[in-house]
């Protein structure tokens, strides 16, 4: 009898002395609001995403957005047109060498919608009377113009070198309207 009240006692003991160490390790979560100085944390940081872009701003986008075509959307009661992409009319259809259509401009403007529909971006921002440009969009893990021409569903209005190599690698792949039998000649938008 006396040995199992000592192995209750001990393990009774240690417990309480286990349940003080992890208290003690825990004292990161408080019980209370604490104010936090960022200055004075020594955590890294990362670099802000509107480096490089001047003028950009953060946006937010609502969750419900009008596609217009893949370039042109209008969200909250603004019209936003992307700059420096040529678009795909939302009512287009591709057709294969096979003969079978798709709706690949219905594919664009969804994947478009999807880039933006509620997200917080970064954008360079010039508002025009009837509606806004947005141009270098972008995420911490995504540029956004980069990722439409890519997966071929918007080709660069210019010369721009990125744009230019997501382009070359969408026809390769026979991305998006690059699946188009039409589309198999052309060199740089059809």
């Amino acid at each position: 009898m006396f040995q199992i009240a000592r192995r209750l006692a001990l393990a009774t003991l240690l417990q309480f002395a286990f349940c003080e160490m992890a208290r003690a390790e825990d004292s990161i979560w408080t019980s209370k609001p604490v104010r936090v100085d960022p200055n004075k944390q020594t955590y890294e940081r990362l670099p802000s995403l509107v480096l490089g872009l001047e003028g950009a701003q953060t946006i937010s986008f609502p969750v419900k957005i009008d596609m217009r075509d893949s370039t042109r959307f209008a969200a909250d009661g603004v019209e936003y047109v992307l700059k420096g992409l040529k678009a795909l009319a939302a009512d287009r259809l591709c057709k294969s060498e096979t003969g079978a259509r798709w709706p690949c401009g219905s594919q664009a403007a969804i994947y478009v919608s999807n880039l933006f529909r509620g997200r917080t971006l970064v954008c360079k921002v010039d508002r025009m009377a009837d509606h806004v440009e947005l141009s270098g969009c972008r995420t911490t893990r995504m540029r956004i113009p980069f990722e439409i021409v890519a997966r071929g569903f918007a080709f660069p209005d210019g010369v721009d070198g990125e744009l230019e190599a997501a382009l070359l690698s969408a026809r390769a792949q026979r991305a998006g309207v690059w699946k188009d039998a039409a589309c198999a000649t052309a060199s740089h938008s059809c």
